[in-house]
């Protein structure tokens, strides 16, 4: 066994994944490879506390390097990912948790005061709507649909881990009904990237995560939109709130949607970057 130290392997991390990956990338995962790999917090960095590697350890550094170089994002090399505080189980079944979405479980925290609703995620992928909104809300009780039965094992996975009172099951949207009436709420973040946007997608986004889960044809971008606005009328109870994360390109074609459909009260909600990301109606 050698000793190290933090900083030497810290900045060696960095030179070898930035001319691929970028300086700010780079660091952020050298952070990460020296916390999960080495057990290193930012505190041994910063003092510079000497460690031993062991061989394992040496392996799996050397394995993690190669398959970030190849654009694999690293939340599936070690199969968790962070989302509002909580640890997901994710893999290449399902998509990476983003960062915008935990706004969308705050808008609809927030969009009234519930009382143990009964909600419904329709292309739950790994459960991280659901799930979250299962803890999060007081007495909530979550059904996630998925038509990959690969990604509804994730799911439940994650309700098990976490503890979210969250039940799966397959379901194909667009060819099956949602088999629940008297809904408080109908939640989806379903396919919206048109396939001609593609050439502007990263490699880790293309090479790894499911293409059924990112994109539509740009004959009918709106597809799923429509089809879970038709269908959620016969799932909610009257007053019961529909909402989508939606494309930035279609927000005031999603509020048309929904006052077609019959939705009152449409909204829509910007990102923290001030681009329009999610969208709201209520069934009247």
């Amino acid at each position: 066994m050698q000793e190290n130290f933090p900083k030497n392997t810290f900045q060696k991390t960095i030179e070898v994944l930035s001319p691929e990956l970028g300086l700010q990338e780079s660091e952020a995962l050298a952070y990460l490879t020296l916390e999960k790999i080495y057990n290193l917090s930012k505190t041994d960095l910063i003092v510079n506390r000497p460690y031993v590697s062991n061989g394992h350890q040496t392996n799996k550094y050397n394995q993690l390097i190669k398959r970030l170089l190849s654009h694999e994002p690293i939340q599936y090399i070690l199969n968790e990912a962070e989302f509002y505080g909580f640890q997901f189980y994710v893999n290449g079944h399902v998509l990476i948790p983003r960062q915008e979405t935990e706004l969308l479980i705050q808008i609809i925290e927030n969009f009234r005061p519930w009382r143990r609703p009964k909600m419904a995620d329709i292309g739950t992928g790994s459960g991280c709507i659901a799930c979250t909104l299962a803890l999060t809300i007081e007495g909530a009780e979550l059904n996630g649909y998925d038509v990959s039965p690969e990604a509804l094992k994730v799911a439940q996975q994650n309700a098990k881990r976490l503890g979210a009172r969250a039940a799966f099951e397959v379901l194909d949207i667009l060819n099956q009904d949602i088999p629940l009436q008297n809904l408080d709420l109908v939640v989806s973040n379903p396919p919206y990237v048109m396939e001609e946007e593609k050439q502007q997608m990263n490699k880790n986004v293309l090479d790894f995560e499911p293409s059924l889960a990112l994109f539509v044809s740009n004959h009918d971008p709106l597809i799923f939109y429509n089809t879970i606005a038709q269908k959620a009328k016969s799932a909610l109870k009257k007053g019961g709130a529909l909402f989508f994360e939606i494309n930035e390109q279609f927000g005031k074609e999603t509020l048309f949607l929904l006052e077609r459909m019959g939705y009152g009260d449409p909204k829509l909600y910007q990102d923290l970057n001030g681009k329009d990301r999610f969208a709201s109606g209520i069934l009247i």
